[in-house]
C-alpha cells in the first residue's frame, strides 16, 4: 500500500491525506484480523479432521484386531460379546 506523499506538513491537504492514511491503514488491519480470524477457523478445522481421522485409524485397528482374533480363534475384548441383534434365529 503506497501512502500519498506531501510537501508541506502543515497544510490542510497534508491533514487530510494522513486522515486517509490512517483510514487505509484501519481497512488493512482490519482485513488482516479477518483473514487471522479466516486462518484459525481453518486450522481448528483441521485439528478436527486429524482428530477424526486418528480415531478411525484407532477404531480400524481394534476391528483388525478382533477379526484376526475370531480367526484365530482367539476371543476379543472389543468384540468378545458379539454383535446384539445379529442372532436370526426363531425366538420360542
Amino acid at each position: 500500500m503506497e501512502l500519498p506523499a506531501f510537501k508541506r506538513e502543515g497544510s490542510n491537504k497534508h491533514i487530510k491525506g494522513c486522515k486517509r492514511a490512517s483510514q487505509l491503514l484501519k481497512f488493512e488491519i482490519h482485513d488482516l484480523n479477518n483473514k487471522e480470524h479466516e486462518r484459525a477457523a481453518e486450522l481448528a478445522s483441521l485439528h478436527d479432521m486429524e482428530s477424526t481421522s486418528h480415531a478411525l485409524d484407532k477404531e480400524e485397528r481394534e476391528i483388525e484386531s478382533a477379526f484376526l482374533g475370531s480367526i484365530q480363534g482367539e476371543p476379543s475384548s472389543v468384540y468378545a460379546g458379539g454383535i446384539q441383534g445379529s442372532d436370526t434365529r426363531p425366538h420360542k
